[in-house]
């Protein structure tokens, strides 16, 4: 049986998160070894996508 100590419940529940890409033949390339990840609190409540990033769409006003 699992206990839950004073310290266990102040602290936030981790996960962990690895980040990969699949090629159309099934090949597998880690682009982020697994890390633990504290998930935010409150999660940013949006329906909107953020600004894309890439050089072409930054150069634009």
């Amino acid at each position: 049986m699992a206990t839950e100590t004073a310290s266990d419940a102040e602290r936030p529940m981790a996960m962990t998160m690895k980040v990969y890409e699949v090629n159309r033949d099934g090949g597998i390339r880690v682009l982020q070894p697994e890390a633990e990840v504290i998930p935010l609190e409150r999660p940013e409540t949006t329906d909107r996508f953020p600004a894309c990033e890439c050089p072409r769409c930054k150069g634009r006003p």
